[in-house]
Order: C-alpha cells, then structure tokens, then sequence
C-alpha cells in the first residue's frame, strides 16, 4: 500500500510544509531584524535628545550665571561710580579666575568712548574690534539705559578667526545712568568649557547666528550634510535674535552605540529557520509510525511541566517579588535563616545591609508610579555591579532593599557600602528622563548587633534611621547607643502626645524691631515644653522627633491657634498690633485643605490674614515646587505674607524664590554670630539684603546679640532684626508692656547715637 501525495506524512506534502514554515520564518526573521535596526536609530536619536537637553541646560545656568556676574559688577560701578578703577580691576580679576573664555572686559562712558578694559592677554585692539559695533545698536543701548536690561550684540569675527559675543549692561539706570559694561567672549573657548567633556565626546555641536556658521569655525565640510538630529535656540536678551545650536552623533558616539545584534539575528535566524525547515521534513517523513506513542509522551510530559510550572509558580508568588523578581519579605527571611545556620562554617564578618532610596517619592510624585517601577527594577542590576554571586539582594518593600554579604573583616565591609553608593552616582536613563538618586545604608553586624533574622532587620534599620538623619547619601553602623537613642525618641514621642493632651505646652514671643527706628513691627510664635518631671525639652529635639513621628502636625496647629487667640487680645489693646510670624512645618503644607482651615480660624478670631506671616523653610518650600507654588499663592490671594525662614543654610538661591509669593526673607543666625569679624559672613550677608531689596522682599537678620552686629546689618541695608539684643522670648503678658510702650531695648543702647 503506498501513500498518496496528498496524504499525512508523504514526502511531498512534507516537502511543501517544511518550504512553507521556511518562508514564514525567513519573514519573521527579517521582521526581527528590521525592528532591532529601528530600535537602535530610535535609541541614538533619543539619546542625542536627551545630551542636548542637558547641554542646553548646563549652559544656560552657565551662561545666566554670567548675566547675574555682569549685571552685580554694573550694579557696583553705579553704586560706587566711575572713580573706583582700581576695585573695577581687582573684581575683574576674580571674574576672570572663574571665566577665563571672556576676551575682554571694559567701561563705556554713556557715549560709547572706551575708557576701562580688561584683557585676557589677547593681542593688543581685539577688544577695540570686539566693542566697536557698540555704535551700531545705538538705540538699543539707550532704551536698555532707561529699562535696566541688557543687551547681547551680534557675533564679532576678530582677525585671529574667532568669534565673540558681548554683552551690554547699563551702569545705572534713567537719571542715574552713567555707561554701560562690556564684557566679550570667545565663543569657540566658552563653548568648549560649558560643554562637558562627557558630551563633546559623543556629540557633534554646531551653532549657527543668522544663518552663519559661529561653531566650529571655519565649519568642516562634512558638517553641511552632516545629518542633526536635535538642538535649540537661544535668545538670551528677548530681541527675537536667536543663536541655534544643532546636535548630532559623533563617530565614537555612533561606534558606542552600534551593536552587531541585527546582522547576527539576521545571518543566525536565516540559518536556524533553514535548519527547522529541514529538521520539519525529515520528522514528518518518520512521523506516521511513532505518532501515537510521541502523543502520549507529549501529552504525559506536558501534565508533568504543568505541575512543576505550578508549583514553582506558587512557590515565586509566596517568597518573590513580582514587580523585581527579588525575594520578597518572607523569602529573604527564608533565606537569611540559612545564610545564619551555615554563617559558623565559613570564616569571614557577615553584615545585613538595610538600603533605601534618598529621593524616590520625589521621583514618584513628580514623575508617576510607572517610572517609579522602573527605577526600583533598574536598582538590583546596579547593585549587581559591585556585589558578588554569593551575596544575597532582597526587597523588603517600598523602595527599601536588604543585602547579605560575606567579607574577611569589617573593613571590606564598609568598602563594599561605599561602593555601592558610588554606584549609584551615574544616574538612571529611563524612557526619556535621566534620573539621580542617592541612598541611605544601615549596617547590623552578625552576631554583635543580632543573633536572629529579625533582630538583625530591625537593627539596620535602626542604623539607616541615623544615615538618614546625618544627610543620606551615607551609611552608619548599628551600636548599642542607637537602640537607647531609639527608645528616646519612643517615649519622648509618647510624652509630647501625652504633653499636647495635658495643656504642657505654652507659646512664647520674641519681639522683630525695625533697623529704621527700633520700633516693635512684628513677632516670632515660638513652642516652649516644660516636662512634667521638671526640666526644659528643647524645642530643636522634641520638633524634631515630632516630625520624624508625625506628631508635628498637631503640634503645629496648637502653635498656631495660641498665637492666633493672644494675637486677638493684644488686638482689643491697641489700634495696629505687630504682625505675628509663625512657623509652618511640612506636614502642615502637605495638607490638602491646611488653607481653608487656616482661613477660618483667623476669620473666628476676626484677625486680618495680613498681619499673619508664615515662616518656611527652604527645604520645605522646594519639596513640591508646583503643588507649593499653589498653595503659598492661595494664602498670598488671601492676604497672609510669606517668609523663607533660616535662609542661607539650605538652597540659598534668590533665584527660585522669585517663583514664589515671598515677601520676606530671614537671615540664618549662624551668618550673624560672626558678622563683626568675618568678611566671608558680610559678603553674604550683604548679598541676601542686595538682592532681597532688589526682588522686592524685605529682610530679617536673626540672632542679633551685640551692637556691632547691629550696625553692620544697618549699613548693609538690613530691614529688621531680633535677637537677645534686644529681647529673648517671653509671654504674652510682657509683649502686652512692650505694646503700651515699655520696649526694653530702649535701655540697652543710645538709640539717637545709633540712628
């Protein structure tokens, strides 16, 4: 009996089937290998995006940072006038430490005559050339002479074939406008130290001003059908005159990121649909005869997979993490078990590692939950860089992440920590973003800090809580002195709930006198607890376990209620009470309707919300920059002042606070104590009320203990101050002297002397 050619198993259909599959899979194949070509274009191409975003924003605080420079050294040639050549030079000086690419810096009178300049020991009439189109843009420096702005002229070619950039600030402005600064660089130099090192490696940088080529120049020829895959614009003085700085790939930035993998799926997969496609044929022409026994054992070893899969898959849900893969609570507890069991057959120091990400909630409520994940996914390959197979990565939940390892002495131990948090200085590219994070390790040593699993846990955990409060970015090793200090904290958390409960706690007020006449224009609520055993809890210690236990909310509430409520009587006494500064913590700011309650406890009490100021921190203020920008512009609508509290300890940048609705700035006591003796304390002391008066916000020097201090801030201009000079916190019944007019400061010092 032979087989038809149609038939199951006959060599011609065996033949059309296996040519079948070979085709379908070649196509498959060549589907898989265009969509790895495209993968790795839409990967260069997003990566060039992305360097691009950072150059331009390296260079613009580059480049605003110089703006701000000029703009402070035309600000002091009005202040000090044209006479002071010799400080001009010495400032100049300085600024060219830091900026060597500037080519020359001068002074125009208001009729564009050079009078001043600076070189930086280039030939001898660039500066000339660099500033002579000055002329050129004659009705632009005189409306920037009127407005206060500045000007960037267009770009200058020398005869050594560079060009340059000037820029233009008037010395004065209006009636008081005396000429303008001119400061000139190369822009071939001040591209080459703007632009890391890093990115010049892997990119092609061209800029472009009105259709020429200013970088590189003379433009090598390959750069005019050269292919630019990004890039942006800058116009830095809002002409409409944009330079354009174009982007691409640069040869070892393109070998980096080519890979081999297309032409080998292609050559590979060719080959093994090839290899199937005959492997198809030769099984179905001895198919027929072992059919039935291949389908029983198929059917038998499927059953078989099918409950190992099961199992394993249960055994995975119970002890693994399903968003990392990594043992979760229960297996890592699993597994630590042994490790500890079999820790005395092995010489060497075992350590628990508890690590936890510094800035993650950041990252998950700026940037969503999604990128979050990944971040948290991305963390144990990092780790694996620097750990070895024996040691053991577990997540213990949320962001936080457990590591066993083994080393010959605590030395290596330690040196493994600071790997691994070096490790993570690189960052993270995630789809579009490039993420920075930092982490906090507790160490607990076994058996020193523990002799069982949980033992070991809770007392890393316990040394991270210290990493953490040192600055993070750190690590700290678990001592017996940090289970007393924990238990501290427990019960004085307990005590400051009991004491909230008990009526312990009373509000305190520190006079604001005005610089101007030594008048009192304000006051600072202050929380003072007398314990009930007898002695005085500082208010820096139990604040601050109050926010690391989140009793500080309740507290801040209590603050603010006193104040508001001593604030109504003094208000029944005289016609204009102070205004009335109390501080807000930032659980108070994380509360969504903390400005609808605040509203109606003012409106109980009949207090105008002006004589309110709200005093944060810094760090508090730029926690949540959007959600805070809000809500300090709901409570600025309502009427209440802003304050940055303890400014200078923490960001210190005047330059984000004109985003928010701030009306006064503090100055950190720690720039006061000194001020008398330390010039590096005036210099900044000076700056903050400078640029504070110029932004509009009024100052407040803190911690004013002596009259040297007192008149220094005078002479810089400094709007208010407080401090035990003048008075220490006390009760409401003695604020209600000074309102009637008993100020005692007035008796300290001759204030007809000092004025």
């Amino acid at each position: 009996m032979t087989d038809s050619p149609s038939a199951p198993g006959s060599p011609r259909l065996a033949f059309l089937l296996a040519l079948l599959m070979l085709t379908a899979a070649l196509a498959t194949n060549f589907l898989f290998y265009r969509g790895l070509v495209d993968a790795q274009d839409s990967a260069l191409e997003r990566h060039v995006r992305q360097l691009a975003d950072y150059v331009r924003a390296d260079m613009l605080a580059g480049v605003f940072e110089q703006i701000q420079a000029h703009q402070r050294m035309a600000a002091r040639l009005s202040y000090h006038g044209l006479d002071d050549q010799a400080g001009w030079r010495r400032e100049v000086g300085m600024f060219k430490l830091h900026h060597a690419y500037y080519h020359a810096i001068g002074v125009l009178d208001k009729d564009l005559h050079l009078l001043w300049v600076e070189r930086t020991g280039q030939p001898n009439g660039d500066a000339e050339l660099a500033f002579a189109p000055a002329r050129q843009y004659g009705d632009s420096l005189e409306m920037i002479a009127q407005s206060g702005d500045f000007l960037v002229a267009r770009p200058v070619l020398l005869p050594d074939g560079r060009f340059t950039l000037t820029f233009y600030h008037p010395i004065g402005q209006g009636d008081e406008h005396a000429g303008f600064l001119a400061a000139t660089f190369s822009v071939p130099d001040a591209v080459e130290r703007m632009v890391s090192d890093m990115f010049r490696d892997e990119l092609k940088l061209r800029v472009r001003s009105r259709d020429t080529v200013i970088f590189p120049h003379p433009e090598p020829p390959d750069y005019q059908d050269y292919e630019w895959r990004a890039g942006f614009s800058l116009d830095l003085d809002g002409d409409g005159d944009e330079m354009q700085f174009e982007f691409g790939m640069s040869e070892s930035g393109r070998v980096q990121y080519a890979s081999a993998l297309p032409v080998v799926a292609l050559f590979g997969g060719s080959a093994v649909s090839l290899l199937l496609a005959i492997i198809t044929f030769l099984a179905l022409n001895t198919a027929r005869h072992a059919r039935v026994l291949a389908t029983s054992n198929r059917r038998l070893g499927e059953e078989v997979r099918e409950r190992e899969l099961a199992e394993q898959e249960m055994e995975m849900l119970v002890t693994h993490d399903p968003l990392t893969g990594l043992p979760n609570r229960t297996g890592s507890t699993r597994y630590l078990k042994r490790i500890l069991a079999d820790s005395h057959q092995v010489q060497g120091q075992l350590a628990l590692m508890f690590f936890d990400l510094d800035q993650f909630k950041d990252i998950n409520d700026s940037l969503g939950h999604q990128l979050g994940d990944q971040l948290l996914c991305e963390i144990p390959r990092r780790l694996a860089t620097v750990l070895n197979e024996r040691d053991f990565v577990g997540r213990h939940g949320g962001d936080e992440f457990l590591i066993a390892a083994m080393r010959p002495n605590r030395e290596d131990i330690e040196r493994l920590v600071i790997n691994i948090l070096r490790s993570l200085d690189h960052g993270f590219a995630i789809d579009d973003h490039r993420l920075f994070v930092s982490a906090s390790i507790g160490i607990a040593y076994f058996p020193e800090s523990g002799e069982t699993v949980a033992d070991l846990i809770q007392n890393a955990d316990t040394a991270l809580f210290k990493a953490k409060n040192a600055g993070r970015n750190q690590f700290a090793v678990f001592t017996r002195e940090m289970f007393s200090q924990a238990q501290h904290r427990l019960n004085l958390s307990r005590d400051i709930r009991h004491a909230l409960d008990a009526d312990q706690f009373r509000v305190v007020y520190q006079p604001i006198v005005s610089l101007k006449d030594f008048s009192l224009i304000g006051l600072e609520a202050l929380l003072r607890w007398e314990h009930e055993k007898g002695y005085q809890v500082p208010s820096q210690e139990f604040i601050r376990v109050a926010e690391e236990t989140g009793v500080i909310g309740r507290l801040g509430d209590f603050a603010m209620e006193r104040a508001v409520a001593d604030l109504s009587e003094w208000k029944k006494q005289v016609a204009h009470p102070p205004g009335l500064a109390v501080n807000i913590s930032g659980a108070q700011i994380r509360e969504s309707d903390f400005a609808e309650k605040l509203s109606v406890l003012l409106h109980s009490y009949s207090i105008d919300p002006a004589l309110i100021h709200l005093e944060i921190t810094e760090e508090i203020l730029i926690e949540n920059l959007m959600r805070n920008r809000r809500l300090l512009k709901k409570l600025h609508d309502i009427g209440m002042r802003i304050v940055v509290d303890d400014f200078g300890v923490g960001y210190s940048s005047l330059a984000y606070l004109k985003n928010f609705p701030i009306s006064v700035v503090k100055i950190d006591r720690g720039f006061v104590q000194d001020l008398a003796q330390d010039k590096e304390d005036q210099a900044i002391t000076r700056t903050i009320c400078s640029l504070a008066s110029d932004l509009g916000m009024q100052t407040v020097a803190e911690g004013v203990e002596q009259v040297d201090q007192l008149a220094m801030l005078r002479s810089f201009r400094c709007d208010f101050a407080q401090g035990f000079l003048f008075s220490k916190p006390v009760d409401a019944d003695e604020i209600q002297k000074m309102l009637q007019g008993e100020l005692p400061w007035r008796n300290k010092f001759d204030i007809e002397t000092s004025i």
